[in-house]
């Protein structure tokens, strides 16, 4: 299967790097139908950081309803990396602030086309660069 991974080199809750993962999210959308963001916690994530891109009413819904429909019939989910597993048939993903675990439990599901990685640290992300092809969409420049 071909599969398509993103990566946004990023150190800490960078707001660029969640933007630049989140715009690749929805560029990916039209052609995926279902995506799920993955988060490390669902405690942590806050509505503000989706504002800038989904605007003020979508990260509202999406963080209490854990999902938004759009009018095409496109999908996202929101979910934590603990449930993850509920979540297994999703086209695409983001995982934000995503260590090497959050990685491997996304790269071990069958089903995705796509995967958008937000480092929380960039040298998370160095195994699965090694180890697969992938591109880098952004890159904050920041090693610590």
């Amino acid at each position: 299967m071909n599969r398509e991974r993103f990566l946004v080199k990023s150190y800490g809750d960078n707001p660029a790097g969640v933007t630049a993962g989140l715009v690749k999210l929805l560029e990916l959308l039209p052609n995926h139908k279902d995506a799920v963001i993955v988060v490390p916690e669902m405690g942590k994530v806050s509505g503000t950081m989706l504002v800038p891109i989904l605007g003020e009413d979508l990260s509202k819904r999406l963080i209490k309803n854990r999902e938004i429909l759009f009018d095409d019939g496109s999908r996202i989910s929101l979910c934590a990396q603990a449930t993850l597993k509920n979540y297994r048939r999703a086209d695409a993903y983001l995982v934000l602030w995503g260590s090497k675990y959050a990685i491997q439990d996304v790269e071990a599901l069958d089903r995705w086309k796509s995967l958008v990685l937000v480092t929380w640290m960039p040298e998370d992300s160095a195994e699965w660069e090694a180890e697969n092809k992938v591109s880098v969409i952004y890159d904050d420049g920041r090693n610590q």
